[in-house]
């Protein structure tokens, strides 16, 4: 893959992101490389949600190929995690701390896309965010929001502090937040780029950096950090990890098709929600009106039911793809809707032949738990037409930091279950379900839409309402993206501790009041919550229509910088 002209699209979670990337294609880079070298800039920029040693999701699409990949970019619980233990000691609860660590996977899915798809060196593509780490920018809200509402998670942690508070403060905005472990991290890393691409070329290169994180020094720092907090993560563990990847999981919906990982993630539940929008006749009702909230709530239970009831890592459990996407379920599933009346406290999930339905035991709590920052965004469209979507997260309030390296072991774990009996359950060598994951929606007209974004479960529902807003119900996408949203709290939290409230609908302050009270006479418990901040969903987008061109469009909810660089002048939304 290689980029023949300077047309392109760029939305990140933070405008020097998206510049960096901008710069790699300027220099003749491709989508993976700029993607890549995006990624891993959010480490340092958004490093409060985003860890090196996180998670990463990514979805490339080849143009050239119409084709779409999934890299896998998920780590497996260590081979020694002992689900019991959990039983025994936290009530069946996995607490906070370092029991919850998975195998770091970023960067690996990262060298595995460069190695795959690329066509730039490691050096190349990391060297700006080592700069970055180095030199400082200046704190943005996200930052300092997080540092304060998380302040007492970085203290219990003892080194995060350090790392995350200014003597034991919250960040002020404007701070110059200066990572020189992170710096440190990123240089030796690639230092062993370098030397190993001018012996073996760039395969050599991405080798050498491989070995050096998974089997090298920086893995036995990582390993000696783990066993002095009395972790379960081995030397085998990391060395054994590998990224796969596969197609992407594709599902026909609006006419078009909607790429996205598998449900080792949430991701197909968004294919399940717009498919029931699509059958139930969305398209027929004015965007933003109570008979379209309703309706979006409704199908959002319905998918998300079967998400708590069926997904997991296909690698350990037979999970019903093929059927939860058919247009025949679909249909079966948008029957169920009462126009009229909210599903309480939730629909049924769906019953298939030869699958146990004991997975659905537990799946309400009291109330509602505090929304996890864990994510962030970059999205590219190249001038040959190829995309990278990617969303890296892991915070860095939920595990002890690594002093000597500036980032936290990915503690995806908190996204599994204790449970047996749920398809999302701890198991040695599994994969947590995670909730942060890309999309790439193909359009019926030939355009291209992709992206993601950060607000954990609730970033499914905001790229529905987006989608089936820009899709079905005509709006620009720019105004799609900015349209108020509603949210059911109904379903139970991805992470620990797993909590829901039974009809419990958030409503955004744009909406008008009457439309609440309306909500209300139909069941739904509904309120009004913040539509900006830190505790909303918000999401970037890039796109290629034949009628528009390219577009880089980014939400207007959060103010730290999920900014946009296109090539393309005609269209630059904030």
């Amino acid at each position: 893959m290689a980029t023949k002209n300077n047309s392109y699209a760029v939305s990140a979670g933070h405008d020097l992101a998206a510049g960096i990337a901008a710069d790699i294609l300027d220099v003749g880079g491709n989508a993976v490389d700029a993607g890549v070298a995006a990624s891993i800039a959010l480490t340092v920029l958004h490093s409060e949600q985003v860890q090196f040693g996180g998670v990463a999701p990514i979805l490339v699409y080849l143009a050239g190929e119409d084709r779409c990949y999934s890299i896998e970019g998920a780590g497996r619980w260590p081979t020694s995690a002992d689900p019991q233990y959990f039983e025994t000691n936290h009530r069946g609860r996995i607490p906070q701390g370092i029991l919850r660590t998975v195998v770091p996977a970023a960067p690996d899915a990262w060298l595995t896309a460069l190695a795959r798809f690329g066509s730039m060196s490691f050096a190349d593509v990391a060297s700006p965010a080592q700069s970055l780490a180095k030199e400082g920018f200046p704190a943005h809200e996200d930052l300092a929001a997080c540092s304060a509402q998380f302040q007492r998670s970085y203290m219990r942690m003892g080194e995060n502090a350090k790392f995350w508070l200014v003597n034991d403060a919250p960040i002020d905005v404007g701070h110059l937040f200066v990572q020189s472990k992170l710096a440190d991290c990123i240089g030796t890393l690639v230092d062993a780029d370098r030397k190993g691409s001018a012996k073996k070329g760039r395969t050599g290169g991405l080798q050498a950096v491989r070995d050096l994180f998974y089997k090298g020094d920086m893995a036995n720092i990582m390993i000696r950090h783990v066993k002095n907090h009395d972790g379960w993560l081995t030397h085998a563990d990391l060395a054994a990890h590998k990224t796969p990847v596969v197609s992407a999981t594709t599902a026909s919906v609006f006419s078009g098709t909607l790429f996205t990982p598998g449900p080792w993630t949430q991701a197909p539940a968004l294919s399940q929600a717009l498919q029931i929008l699509d059958a139930y006749g969305i398209s027929k009702l004015p965007s933003c009106s109570v008979d379209a909230f309703h309706l979006i709530i409704e199908a959002l239970k319905l998918a998300l039911v079967d998400r708590e009831a069926y997904y997991g890592d296909p690698e350990f459990i037979d999970v019903p793809l093929t059927e939860l996407l058919s247009p025949e379920y679909t249909k079966a599933r948008a029957s169920l809707i009462d126009k009229h009346k909210a599903a309480s406290p939730l629909p049924p999930a769906g019953e298939f032949r030869g699958h146990s339905t004991a997975m659905r035991s537990g799946m309400t709590a009291p109330e509602t738990g505090e929304l996890s920052l864990d994510t962030s965004v970059a999205a590219i469209i190249d001038g040959e037409g190829n995309i990278f979507a990617s969303t890296p997260s892991d915070a860095s309030f939920d595990g002890p930091v690594v002093p000597e390296l500036g980032f936290v072991l990915s503690t995806r774990g908190a996204q599994s279950y204790v449970a047996g009996d749920h398809p999302a359950s701890l198991r040695p060598g599994k994969r947590p379900r995670v909730s942060a994951y890309p999309m790439i929606f193909k359009t019926a007209n030939g355009g291209v839409i992709a992206g993601g974004g950060p607000g954990a479960d609730l970033q499914l529902q905001a790229m529905a309402q987006t989608l089936a807003g820009h899709i079905a119900q005509g709006l620009p996408l720019v105004d799609a993206v900015a349209a108020p949203r509603v949210f059911t709290h109904s379903i139970p939290s991805s992470t620990e501790p797993h909590l829901a409230s039974a009809d419990k609908v958030m409503v955004e302050e744009a909406i008008n009041e009457d439309f609440l009270d309306a909500l209300t006479a139909r069941g739904h418990k509904s309120a009004f919550g913040a539509a900006s901040g830190i505790s909303r969903p918000s999401i970037c987008l890039v796109a290629d229509d034949p009628s528009d061109g390219l577009q880089a469009v980014a939400d207007p909810r959060r103010a730290s910088g999920q900014r946009l660089k296109s090539s393309k002048p005609e269209r630059t939304d904030k």
